[in-house]
């Protein structure tokens, strides 16, 4: 142990003196790589603690993503059907009832037919970027 020096008080008389313990840690090769390896492992431990929160994180989110396109295409179906039957209804008394149901399955089918090639299109290109 190493005495640190009395500051003089300012009447002349010394200070009460603490002791300062100065501690020398004898650091080997060994013991600094096996330091460092602690250290990198838990590196690595925390990144793959990061990795499963994050991983969790996204299948929650994914999950209620879905939920939502779930639930929202069916309304839309509901809708789908709603605004067939009214175009059914709104078709002249002379056209016959598999005439309204053709055109309007016919519509459908074009309507379908194109969000389906808009959508191929847009992921294909998603692919080639």
């Amino acid at each position: 142990m190493a005495a640190v020096p009395a500051p003089q008080a300012a009447n002349g008389t010394a200070a009460r003196t603490r002791a300062v313990e100065v501690g020398v840690q004898s650091l080997t090769v060994e013991g600094a790589i096996e330091h460092l390896v602690d250290a990198a492992t838990g590196v690595v431990e925390n990144e793959i603690e990061l990795a499963k929160l994050e991983v969790k994180v996204t299948a929650a989110r994914l999950l209620r993503g879905a939920a939502m396109i779930a639930v929202g295409a069916m309304l839309l179906g509901g809708a789908a059907v709603a605004l067939a039957i009214a175009g059914y209804q709104l078709f002249p008394p002379g056209v016959t009832p598999v005439e309204r149901l053709a055109i309007i399955a016919g519509v459908c089918a074009v309507l379908g037919a194109t969000l389906v090639a808009v959508g191929a299109h847009r992921m294909g290109a998603h692919e080639r970027d």
